[in-house]
């Protein structure tokens, strides 16, 4: 049988066409560096709490350094490890990248690819150069080449000793001359916003749920990996912060709301936390800002967001209704597997379990903050007619019917108020019935200190002005003041009505 010949467009389907956004090579070579972590510390060379992931980002240089403490290659097995492709050794249960391409992912975004590494008690120091710019080049061309055949051109090899190197080990990743193109891969507030998000960092000391959410990972047995990764020498955390801004006001996180999903045989094959808030609106739809940045449950595999922000959505009744929360799904099981481009996991028979288990519960997060709109609203409403009953109580009528309008006005919205104080008892008592329900938590939350209740109704205000501000008119002046903002009142709107009474008081007064 005739061998099968790879041409070279293997090679850019593997680089050019593997990703839909430039950022993710950060999170590929990031999810390499922790599994070359996890491995030192495994060997015993290094203390668990001692690994550590630096990302350089040189603007002007147009370079990019991710390097690692991690285990490091050893010289002997350096070429064999870089130059096989998809033939990875790691195991797809325990490690976090396992196909063997994620370090090719560079190649699309820089005229030269450099891979440089130690390995404990050696004393060479291990280099692996890719001219990019070649491979590409290769990709286009009228001739015709195989994948083999570029790699033996673009691909240089070195190996130098180091007297430095035998008591060191460490992986390190240059992506030299970044396309001009590509220049979001040298904005450090837009890579360290990405970062804080999708790289298995801890949460920030200021989103105080950390401590619930770890408690909660243990008492599953699941450990929520986490390592140091520093930006331009900063340290990244998760971005979680317990305020923020929705489309009908301000809102907070009061406390988290946890659930396992597991198999027939009752096998944990995933886990949430979500945040809990009056839920008044969908969380602030403006791009620039954090609340934005936050919003939406996350989808992670060993901590490793896996997708976009929004990788869950299709699972919710409607679309809108993931960006009303805040919180993070960690897929368990071994066979929840991320496909190549880890924005999804492959289909397979957890998988629809998996996603069976997370529309319902998705279901009942919808009952939550619909019935959470409506109890907002309600509060809203009685809110109204107590503020519009004080102002109804304080207004100067200029006539009978003047009065006899607002009053109206007034008595239609006390209707709607009296229906909503009862919609809020109701929902008050069905709270008190099932207090550990979700839904209950929220209702109670919201009506906590909130004003419910209908005041009564005040006695009519007197249809004439105060006697001080036109004491000083004669009668026919009076009547005539009147019958003048009567006139403007019912020709004009309430705030042009409002505006011109105010003068003309003012030039009475």
């Amino acid at each position: 049988m005739a061998d099968y010949v790879f041409g070279a467009n293997l090679l850019e389907i593997l680089t050019t066409g593997m990703y839909q956004f430039s950022q993710v090579i950060f999170r590929e070579y990031i999810q390499n560096s922790c599994d070359a972590i996890d491995k030192a510390v495994t060997l015993g060379i290094l203390k668990p709490d001692k690994g550590e992931i630096n990302i350089w980002l040189d603007k002007d240089k147009r370079l990019i350094d991710i390097e690692d403490n991690g285990a490091g290659i050893a010289a002997d097995k350096f070429e064999s490890t870089l130059q096989s492709i998809a033939q990875s050794g790691k195991q797809i249960d325990t490690e976090k990248g396992f196909r063997g391409i994620g370090r090719l992912c560079g190649l699309a975004y820089c005229r030269e690819l450099v891979f440089s590494t130690t390995a404990k008690g050696e004393d060479l120091i291990s280099t692996m150069r890719i001219d990019s710019q070649k491979l590409r080049s290769r990709f286009y061309g009228e001739k015709k080449y195989t994948a083999q055949e570029v790699l033996d051109e673009v691909i240089t090899v070195e190996k130098k000793i180091s007297a430095d190197a035998r008591q060191k080990h460490w992986f390190k990743v240059e992506l030299i001359d970044i396309n001009a193109e590509n220049k979001t891969l040298l904005d450090e507030a837009f890579i360290r916003d990405y970062l804080s998000f999708v790289a298995p960092v801890e949460y920030q000391n200021t989103f105080y749920f950390d401590k619930k959410i770890h408690d909660y990972a243990d008492s599953l047995n699941f450990e929520i990996n986490e390592y140091r990764v520093n930006l331009n020498g900063k340290q990244l955390a998760k971005k979680y912060k317990t305020n923020f801004k929705t489309s009908n006001g301000s809102d907070e996180i009061f406390d988290l709301s946890f659930q396992d999903f597991r198999d027939e045989a009752d096998r944990l094959i995933a886990w949430l936390w979500v945040g809990l808030s009056k839920f008044k609106g969908v969380i602030n739809q403006k791009v620039e800002t954090d609340d934005y940045k936050m919003r939406s449950i996350r989808l992670r595999k060993g901590n490793i967001q896996i997708g976009e922000a929004d990788a869950l959505q299709k699972l919710f009744k409607e679309e809108r209704g993931i960006h009303y929360f805040i919180g993070e799904v960690f897929a368990v099981s071994k066979d929840l597997i991320p496909n190549s481009q880890r924005d999804y996991f492959i289909e397979n028979r957890t998988l629809r379990i998996f996603e069976k288990a997370l529309a319902d519960y998705f279901t009942n997060l919808h009952k939550v903050y619909y019935q959470a709109s409506a109890v907002n609203s309600a509060l809203r409403v009685v809110e109204n007619l107590n503020t519009a009953q004080e102002n109804f109580s304080s207004q100067m009528f200029v006539s009978k019917n003047h009065r006899d309008e607002a009053q109206e006005k007034l008595d239609a919205l006390r209707i709607r108020a009296e229906a909503s104080s009862r919609k809020i008892e109701r929902q008050r008592r069905e709270a008190e019935a099932k207090p550990e329900e979700i839904l209950s938590r929220v209702a109670n939350n919201i009506l906590e200190n909130s004003n419910r209740v209908v005041r009564p109704a005040l006695p009519l205000p007197s249809i004439k002005p105060a006697p001080r501000i036109f004491s000083k008119l004669k009668c026919d002046e009076r009547k005539l003041v009147l019958k003048i903002l009567d006139i403007i009142r019912e020709n004009t709107d309430a705030a042009t009505f409002e505006t011109l009474q105010r003068k003309i008081v003012e030039c009475v007064g």
